[in-house]
């Protein structure tokens, strides 16, 4: 029973992380420009507003949430993985991609937080480059995000965690993603995030299966070995 909970609870996380973020966001960016690439006056306009606004506070305190509660998911995401005895490639890859993009994303809290800092006294084209800096790595993060989408698709159909629908629409996200990720980082501005946002709707319908059907009492390799008949010897040749 204990395990079963826990395994909830660290599904669940997942699910956390999509809501935290999304609405977090929100909040964060709530009364600024949402110009795709705004001038340096712009940006130290939206960065005065949301340094003195509470709602953008607690928004900013959500996403960070968020990603705390990732950091969870993707520790559940391992041990499941590992339990079931899915892909080692498979899972491997998906647990890699996820801290890779959870270090992009909170790597990117750095310009951003340079910004509010010193939005005073900062000259407008050192605004807009350091505003330049967290659109580019949040493109960046698209990328990981589809391997982790696509690959945790495979290992937990590998696994039996997931069907096949599920699996396809994950697998095929997952390259939708990265294609789309390639093609953004050549043009951060005109990027196209309909895969990433396509994956996070993904990734919050599987955790929220997984909390409601853990799948904690058939976790058992995939591959089963007869056992010898009793006072059967087995003779090589």
């Amino acid at each position: 029973m204990l395990a079963t909970t826990r395994d909830r609870i660290g599904a669940a996380s997942g699910a956390a992380f999509v809501a935290l973020i999304f609405a977090g966001n929100a909040l964060d960016v709530s009364g600024t420009s949402q110009a795709a690439h705004a001038t340096g006056a712009q940006v130290l306009k939206d960065a005065a507003h949301q340094a003195t606004s509470a709602t953008s506070t607690v928004g900013f305190v959500m996403e960070f949430a968020g990603f705390a509660a990732f950091i969870v998911f993707v520790g559940y995401l391992a041990v499941t993985l590992r339990r079931r005895a899915a892909s080692s490639i498979l899972g491997g890859t998906a647990i890699v991609a996820a801290i890779t993009m959870l270090a992009i994303k909170l790597g990117s809290a750095a310009p951003a937080g340079a910004l509010l800092l010193d939005y005073k006294h900062m000259p407008a084209d050192v605004a807009q480059a350091l505003n330049d800096m967290n659109g580019i790595a949040f493109v960046l993060s698209w990328m990981p995000f589809a391997i982790l989408v696509g690959a945790a698709a495979a290992a937990l159909r590998s696994a039996g965690l997931v069907g096949k629908p599920t699996a396809y629409i994950g697998i095929f996200l997952g390259i939708a993603g990265l294609l789309l990720a390639v093609v953004g980082l050549n043009d951060p501005v005109n990027g196209n995030p309909m895969a990433f946002l396509l994956g996070q709707l993904w990734l919050l319908v599987v955790s929220v299966r997984l909390a409601v059907k853990p799948g904690t009492d058939s976790a058992t390799p995939s591959t089963s070995y007869a056992a010898p008949a009793e006072g059967r010897v087995a003779v090589s040749a």
